[in-house]
Formats: C-alpha cells, sequence, structure tokens
C-alpha cells in the first residue's frame, strides 16, 4: 500500500469533492485548466499519481492497476473523502473505473475522458519501456528532452507544446529513478481482454459521461463507441480538432460538460436520497411540521 501522505496533490474549493486524476506520464499539470473553474462548484483534488510529478517514489512498489486503484482509495481516506465524483483522463479513467466497481459507494458519477480501458496494446511512446533489455535502455533515454515529442503527439495542436508546458511535465521524467519507476509501471500494466473489460462495463452503475478528442493519436476515437455500447447511461461528446487531452485543448469545453453533467447528476443523487427518506418516515431539510 502507497504511502499517501507523501503524495503531491492540488486542493481547491469547496463542496462536493471532486477527485481529478491524470494519465500515464502526466501528473496533476494537466489539470492545470480546469482546476480553478470547476473549484467554483466543488471542492477538487489532484494528485501526482506514484511514480509522476512530484509525488515520493517507494522503493519496489506495486504499480499494478488494482494497487493504484487501492492507493486512490487510501488517498481519499487521507483526505476525509467518503464520496467523490471522478474524473479520469486515460490511465486515470482506467482507475476511475475500476474505483467505480470495486467500491461503487465510493464514487458518486465518473467523468471519462479517453480512459485507457479498451487496450489492446500498450502506446507507443511506452511501448520501449516494456521490453526486457531494451526497457533500461529507453528508461535512461526518457528524460525531460523527450518531452516535446510526447506532447506533439498526444496533443492535435502542437502549437501548445510550448517551453512552458514542457516544463509542468518535467518533474516525472528528470531523475533517472523517477523513469525506472516508470518503466516499473509500463511493465506492471496487464492488458485486459475485451471480454474482461466487457463484463468490468457491465458492473458500472453510476451515471457517466465520456468526453474523447476526435483527433486522438493515442487511444483512437473508435473506443469511444466500444465504451458507449457497454455503458448505456454514459452521455457521450466527441470534440472536434482535440487530440489525448480534452481537459487541456478544450479546458472550456470540458469544465462546461462536467459542471453541467455533475449538477444534473448530484442534484438527482439528493432527490432520490430525500425520496428514499420520506418513503421510511424520516424527514431532511426544513420542518415538515
Amino acid at each position: 500500500m502507497f504511502k499517501t501522505p507523501e503524495w503531491f496533490f492540488l486542493e481547491r474549493g469547496q463542496g462536493r469533492p471532486l477527485l481529478l486524476l491524470h494519465g500515464l506520464g502526466a501528473c496533476s499539470f494537466s489539470w492545470r485548466a480546469n482546476l480553478e473553474p470547476l473549484s467554483a462548484h466543488y471542492r477538487v483534488l489532484a494528485p501526482d499519481l506514484p511514480p509522476h510529478g512530484r509525488t515520493g517514489l517507494t522503493p519496489g512498489a506495486d504499480y499494478r492497476l488494482e494497487a493504484l486503484a487501492d492507493g486512490v482509495l487510501a488517498f481519499m481516506d487521507s483526505r476525509d473523502v467518503d464520496q467523490a465524483a471522478v474524473a479520469g483522463n486515460s490511465l486515470g479513467g482506467s482507475l476511475a473505473l475500476l474505483l467505480a466497481r470495486h467500491h461503487p459507494e465510493r464514487v458518486a458519477a465518473l467523468i471519462l475522458l479517453a480512459p485507457a480501458a479498451a487496450l489492446t496494446r500498450v502506446p507507443l511512446i511506452f511501448r520501449p519501456l516494456r521490453l526486457p533489455g531494451l526497457g533500461l535502455l529507453a528508461a535512461a533515454l526518457l528524460g525531460p528532452w523527450m518531452l516535446p515529442l510526447a506532447l506533439r503527439l498526444m496533443y492535435h495542436r502542437r502549437e501548445l507544446v510550448t517551453p512552458e508546458v514542457v516544463a509542468g511535465y518535467a518533474p516525472t521524467f528528470e531523475t533517472m529513478a523517477r523513469r525506472l519507476a516508470l518503466r516499473r509501471l509500463a511493465r506492471q500494466l496487464e492488458l485486459w481482454p475485451l471480454s474482461k473489460v466487457e463484463l468490468l462495463l457491465e458492473e458500472i452503475k453510476q451515471p457517466v459521461t465520456i468526453i474523447w478528442g476526435k483527433e486522438d493519436r493515442i487511444l483512437p476515437v473508435r473506443q469511444a463507441d466500444f465504451l458507449k455500447r457497454h455503458l448505456p447511461q454514459a452521455d457521450l461528446y466527441v470534440l472536434p480538432q482535440v487530440g489525448h487531452a480534452p481537459q487541456e485543448e478544450a479546458p472550456d469545453a470540458v469544465n462546461e460538460i462536467i459542471i453541467a453533467f455533475l449538477a444534473r447528476t448530484l442534484k438527482n443523487q439528493r432527490q432520490e436520497i430525500y425520496s428514499k427518506q420520506e418513503g421510511d418516515g424520516e424527514l431532511s431539510g426544513p420542518d415538515k411540521g
């Protein structure tokens, strides 16, 4: 289990908790354009998932998806978050789905931004890290100097690859220890057969919104159709001229979708709780006497 006090995280706002989970090779920096707008409505928490960003490294850590999901749950406990809406991009979307299945009472709603749920192979840029011999060499070479290339693959609008953005993503790749930990994570990633993914999705009962960039070169948008088929309750938004990180390339649209979705979803959940309490003979809110 990860020692969650070592996790670096950003926190803004008050109210119902909203957890933001970044993708593989990213960090909380990827939510920089979302924190303030979303925190006007919710208590927003954006951690750096191990071994990313500024979160401390744990020697010999277990980076399997199930272990990372347990780490997210422990992080929620450490911040006194009993239940949260969970938004996840790429790897973060996979973790959000695992949390929703294994701990449905802790996840109020899901916002999936190009989630890595229907992978048949690891994205090209991380594939060398999984190789037994070449992996060590790839980890040595995968320094901050590789970030402009990686970001041009991630973004559709390549003019967004500025020195400031490269610097924001650099902490994950700055030291050899971090790159070796990232290699360990890449090698421990299990690619589930689609039949197993389908069974997982059938167990997801929470409200869901799916957001995908039409120009995603890392996880093709056709994967959104697969998810939508197996999550019939989900809304699906495909954003034009957007790549693998919708929250970065189209932050205004993404923020608007999330705020509207959660306003509707959480309101409906409160009404259901209120109706149930009335049916049980209990009152909530103003005295009806």
